[in-house]
């Protein structure tokens, strides 16, 4: 799942350690090895953010074998497997998995905004040094650029940006960037708009059933 489908499913009203953790082992992909998996014993006041990203283990895990996820990336690696993209786009499959994560966080953002503004000030109150001193307890790299990154990523708040067509076609293939693929070309980010659409109108045109059926996996 990606950030906010993440709180979503699994937040808990007043603590943001925890809120943290739910999405601490993706935006530290990189940076820090398996955090969160270290004795409880290890972390003291840190034990809720180490619960969080436990419990992120678990919900990538439930969520990846569920029906629903086979459904909602088979929707739309169809979909992207017949739009007419400019000269190669590959691994379509892999766009359709991570297009239907995304596509997610932007019916939330649609459809119960109010998620949003809870999980940025949840993240935003939680001090720099705590989290250094989380991270520094298992295997890492480059925690100053970590501390950087994620400190950009709940200022800059750009989920808040997926309802608007062009950033969200920005940020899928930023995301394929990321994982070694070409960017997209302005011509192509239109067609993926274009599926999109497509998508909204036809397969995922009842987002607050869809919604609900992403919380119906973890029960």
């Amino acid at each position: 799942m990606n950030y906010l489908s993440h709180y979503y499913v699994h937040q808990k009203e007043k603590d943001p350690l925890y809120s943290l953790g739910l999405i601490f082992p993706d935006i530290s992909r990189g940076f820090v090895k398996v955090p969160g998996k270290l004795p409880q014993s290890s972390y003291g006041q840190f034990l809720p953010l180490a619960e969080g990203c436990l419990q992120h283990y678990l919900a990538d895990k439930q969520f990846h074998a569920s029906d629903f996820f086979s459904w909602g990336s088979h929707a739309c690696t169809l979909v992207l497997k017949k739009a007419n993209f400019e000269g190669e786009v590959n691994r379509r499959w892999f766009m359709g998995h991570v297009l239907f994560e995304m596509l997610l966080d932007r019916m939330i953002m649609n459809h119960q905004p109010m998620v949003s503004e809870h999980f940025y000030t949840d993240i935003r109150t939680i001090n720099l040094s705590g989290v250094k001193d989380f991270a520094i307890l298992h295997a890492h790299q480059d925690i100053e650029k970590f501390l950087h990154f994620f400190d950009h990523f709940r200022s800059a708040a750009y989920i808040k940006n997926y309802p608007d067509n062009n950033l969200f076609a920005f940020s899928l293939s930023r995301i394929m960037k990321k994982a070694g693929l070409p960017e997209l070309s302005l011509s192509n980010k239109i067609v993926l708009q274009e599926c999109v659409w497509e998508l909204e109108n036809n397969a995922f045109k009842n987002a607050q059933s869809i919604l609900f059926q992403l919380k119906e996996v973890f029960k």
